[in-house]
């Protein structure tokens, strides 16, 4: 997105996103501790469900993929402004979704030659791909309402998928020797064994069959081959709700208004389709479309609101620093030792309180280290672009 045109309020609200992953949920926790409320309901949503459900951490991801699709109504307006033809848009499109896919694996073992133990199949990837997808999309079909029926199909599509084909080899994985495999399935063993489940479902059969390396469920990968099909939904939501903000003939609270209501019209069909469908995250089942897609239109309305039509940006700043190097920190987390930092500069202050107060306190001490940085790349202008 050209600086010109960027909105600082999607730039808060990736901000916002991030600050979860790089330390914000774990602080959360930390502090439920120290009151005494380490079971409480704020201190759940800081964690994934099991399996079937949905929680506020398992929105940190979709939400993600969803800005990434509201930026490109901006990024491709700015490039047919600078007379980009069509073909090199989507040899950017394509680039961009090859380096987020390599950065993906390439966090794991790819350098150490364990290739047997790489994941391919990672979160940088599964943005890449759902993002290019609905990027081609939006330059190829300009029509909203078909594209809107490639969403439907998408969401109906998947759902029929997992309902009427269940894994092959669910019967030999549920009665599987092999310890590990065996404890897996135990773990999940309340969720039933039909499409929906952790040994029924047809996205764990195809990462068996056809994603090499390592999976991280053991037998399949929430970020896996067939996931990517709702992936890509996501990502047009994201679309859609950029290409009504960049729109200058609609007010900003009418924006707003349309973008809150499109939330609550996701909420009413995730709720009314969930009886068939139950909201996973780890098969992004189309249900967990809807409901991340709700949460996604209500803070993305929220934080354009308040940031971009009332003019309220001071606030912003803290997450702002954090949202124009998303990927920059999310990548520097694999590789440098931020905790240990936190360690050498917080541990005396840590020291002054018993041992949930010496967690709160490295906790936050990590996220100061992390901050500090990002503010620094942003002093020098440096953000680090894919």
């Amino acid at each position: 997105m050209d600086k010109s045109q960027r909105l600082m309020s999607l730039d808060a609200l990736r901000g916002a996103d991030m600050f979860c992953i790089i330390g914000g949920s774990s602080l959360v926790l930390a502090l439920c501790t120290v009151f005494g409320a380490k079971d409480c309901w704020l201190a759940e949503q800081m964690t994934h469900v099991v399996w079937h459900g949905f929680r506020h951490h398992d929105t940190i991801f979709p939400l993600f993929l969803f800005i990434a699709g509201v930026s490109w109504p901006y990024s491709l307006a700015g490039q047919l402004a600078r007379g980009k033809s069509t073909a090199a848009i989507v040899r950017k499109i394509l680039v961009r979704m090859a380096l987020l896919v390599f950065l993906g694996f390439a966090s794991s073992k790819f350098f150490a030659f364990d290739f047997a133990n790489v994941r391919y199949a990672h979160v940088l990837g599964h943005i890449g791909i759902g993002w290019a997808v609905a990027a081609l999309l939006a330059l190829f079909v300009r029509s909203f309402v078909v594209r809107f029926g490639v969403l439907v199909a998408i969401l109906v599509g998947y759902w029929a998928l997992l309902k009427f084909v269940p894994a092959p080899d669910a019967a030999a994985l549920a009665a599987s020797t092999d310890p590990a495999i065996a404890k897996k399935v135990a773990e999940y063993a309340a969720f039933g064994t039909d499409g929906f489940s952790f040994v029924g479902n047809l996205v764990g059969w195809v990462d068996r069959n056809f994603l090499p390396g390592k999976m991280h469920e053991l037998v399949f990968d929430p970020e896996g081959i067939l996931s990517s099909i709702p992936a890509v939904a996501t990502a047009m939501l994201g679309v859609f709700s950029g290409e009504l903000l960049r729109r200058t003939d609609v007010s900003g609270n009418r924006k707003a208004l349309l973008l809150l209501g499109a939330g609550v019209v996701s909420t009413v069909a995730c709720l009314a389709w969930e009886p068939w469908c139950p909201i996973n995250k780890k098969i992004w089942t189309s249900t967990f479309v809807l409901a991340a897609g709700a949460y996604s239109f209500a803070t993305l309305a929220l934080f354009y609101w308040i940031i971009d039509v009332l003019g309220c940006r001071r606030w912003a700043f803290f997450f702002r620093v954090i949202g124009m190097n998303a990927i920059t920190i999310y990548l520097l987390m694999r590789f440098v030792q931020f905790r240990a930092i936190s360690n050498f500069f917080f541990s005396g202050v840590a020291g002054l309180g018993d041992g949930s107060w010496s967690k709160v306190a490295l906790i936050a001490g990590q996220i100061i280290v992390e901050w500090l940085l990002l503010l620094f790349l942003y002093r020098k202008n440096t953000f680090l672009k894919v």
